[in-house]
């Protein structure tokens, strides 16, 4: 049996998020972010990776033609991306405007919601369905009568049990004492 002190140990959580800075961030900036983030307990924190300037990004759609660097940070505390965010806006003195701060989670979901945004031009609404759509063969007509048939076949195949009482028995209360007598 493992002992409480093995259980917290393997119970040990990281919390990992992505913190993008938009404009130049000085060489120390690594440092720095591990000084503000020292009340999270910092265990890693990556060196920053530059991404070549674009006309636009999508995490901060107001600036233009701006470098953004992105730091990997792994938390022993617990923390929120806002958190997070407004503590390194207050201790690099960077706007939170030019701050994104996301745990895997957040990032995954943004992945989802623009995965479709790309449109092809063609709108549904004015097509036919297909006829030959495989959703029919779970729900159409042909599905109703197999499951119908297994029904039937299943209902053949079951038993029904009857319990067999005795006086004795039948006179006892469920809780286990006799029933009052009766007058």
């Amino acid at each position: 049996m493992k002992s409480f002190k093995e259980y917290l140990t393997e119970g040990k959580k990281v919390y990992e998020f992505k913190i993008k800075i938009a404009g130049d961030c000085p060489k120390d900036c690594s440092a720095k972010i591990k000084q503000a983030l020292a009340t999270y307990k910092v265990e890693s924190c990556s060196g920053g990776k530059s991404l070549p300037i674009a006309e636009q990004y999508t995490d901060f759609p107001e600036q233009k033609n701006i470098p953004v660097t992105i730091f990997d940070v792994k938390l022993a505390y617990p923390a929120t991306s806002q958190q997070v965010r407004a503590t390194l806006s207050g201790n690099l003195d960077v706007a939170e405007s030019r701050i994104k701060v996301r745990n895997p989670l957040e990032e995954r979901e943004i992945e989802i919601n623009t995965a479709n945004k790309d449109k092809s031009g063609e709108s549904l609404l004015t097509q036919d369905y297909d006829k030959d759509a495989e959703g029919q063969k779970l729900v159409g007509e042909t599905q109703k009568m197999s499951l119908l048939k297994d029904l039937a076949k299943n209902k053949a195949e079951l038993e029904e049990y009857k319990v067999k009482e005795t006086k004795a028995e039948a006179s006892k209360s469920a809780i286990g004492s006799t029933k009052g007598k009766q007058k």
